[in-house]
């Protein structure tokens, strides 16, 4: 499905097929290091080697509870965001921008 799998695959492939490093990393456009790290994950995990790992970003900023306020100071006040926002910051004493709390929101839906 993924494109790095599908690159992946085929570094194996060409090493299969008597390829060496340097030529694998010309064909596929990747550094020498990167193919023996493949190759070697290959060796060790077969497989599963060749999916991804998953990558879970930043830790969120606002608790769950922190949300759940957050909710409530909109819906004591609809249509004002940045009053909500101001509110919350000083009840936590923590910043961000007005999208993080709108991704939250969206989350939450």
């Amino acid at each position: 499905d993924k494109p790095a799998t599908r690159r992946r695959a085929h570094a194996i492939l060409l090493s299969h097929k008597q390829f060496s490093m340097d030529q694998i990393a010309h064909i596929l456009d990747i550094t020498r290091e990167t193919v023996g790290i493949l190759i070697t994950n290959w060796e060790n995990n077969g497989l599963d080697s060749l999916e991804g790992k998953p990558h879970p970003g930043r830790p969120p900023i606002y608790s769950e509870s922190e949300i759940d306020d957050f909710v409530d100071l909109l819906q004591k006040s609809p249509h004002q965001l940045k009053t909500a926002q101001a509110k919350l910051e000083q009840e936590t004493g923590k910043h961000s921008c007005s999208m993080t709390l709108k991704r939250a929101l969206k989350k939450r839906v």
